[in-house]
């Protein structure tokens, strides 16, 4: 067994894992802090990640109950921000249940490890439908594949499944679980996926076969992809050449925000 046994799975670690083993193990076996500059500028970089964060703390004091208006006058100094702001006005909340919770943290069991997810939002309603949605500051929308492939999608809906139940008094079926990503730097354009219990029993299986890799393995061997490393903060430790440019996330023909972890909206990932 590589990790203590109160290690707890979150959406970063899993897609660590999935990216590159050496970088899981680096950071969550070795615990390396290694200060390299995940993207060039670093200064614009660090101003993307504070605009995101900024961005999901206007969310979470509005869904507490503080009007968009007055939130609205604390952006003056960041036009692009209030452009964001402007778009979750207009589309962030429309169509969702009432029955709201921010910021609100699950947990499940699976293969003896923890498992945790941190949603922006779940709406729930009386007849069972249960909507969890993730706001992204991302500049392009990708492919509904894409998300339907990321560990965050397959992990918010399996714990939401799982650990739910207590939200409405019963189990959540998967039919009844949707998720939302709203990507407010896009105009606010959202990206919808349906769940199913099919689906619930792939994703569980492969959660349970990627904990057990980790568990089990003698070696974390570097990703053979190395574009994965551009944005690494490991990525001079093992000789995997410079910082990435913020230029090449916004123009590469992939979806790069998403292939090299950089979520800037998700920068201070819960830990327990």
């Amino acid at each position: 067994m590589n990790l203590p046994d109160d290690f707890a799975f979150t959406q970063g670690s899993l897609q660590d894992a999935a990216d590159c083993p050496r970088r899981f193990e680096l950071r969550y076996i070795k615990r390396l802090r290694y200060p390299a500059v995940e993207a060039a500028p670093a200064l614009q970089f660090e101003r993307r990640t504070r605009q995101g964060a900024r961005f999901h703390k206007l969310v979470q004091q509005h869904l507490m109950g503080l009007p968009a208006e007055t939130l609205a006058w604390s952006l003056h100094d960041d036009p692009e921000l209030a452009a964001w702001w402007g778009a979750f006005r207009k589309t962030g909340l429309t169509g969702l249940p009432q029955g709201r919770q921010a910021e609100i943290a699950l947990q499940t069991r699976l293969g003896g490890r923890r498992l945790i997810a941190k949603y922006d939002l779940l709406a729930l309603d009386a007849g069972g439908e249960a909507v969890i949605v993730d706001w992204k500051t991302w500049r392009r929308v990708p492919a509904q594949s894409h998300l339907q492939g990321r560990l965050q999608t397959i992990l918010y809906r399996y714990v939401l499944a799982k650990a739910g139940g207590h939200l409405y008094g019963g189990p959540i079926p998967p039919e009844k679980i949707h998720m939302i990503y709203s990507f407010v730097a896009a105009g606010g354009q959202r990206l919808g996926i349906d769940y199913s219990a099919a689906q619930l029993r792939e994703d569980e299986d492969y959660l349970l076969n990627l904990i057990a890799e980790i568990d089990r393995a003698e070696q974390f061997p570097l990703t053979e992809d190395e574009t994965r490393c551009r944005f690494c903060t490991y990525r001079s430790l093992c000789e995997r050449g410079e910082a990435g440019s913020l230029d090449l996330l916004d123009e590469e023909d992939e979806f790069a925000e998403e292939d090299y972890r950089l979520d800037f909206d998700q920068i201070a990932e819960i830990e327990f």
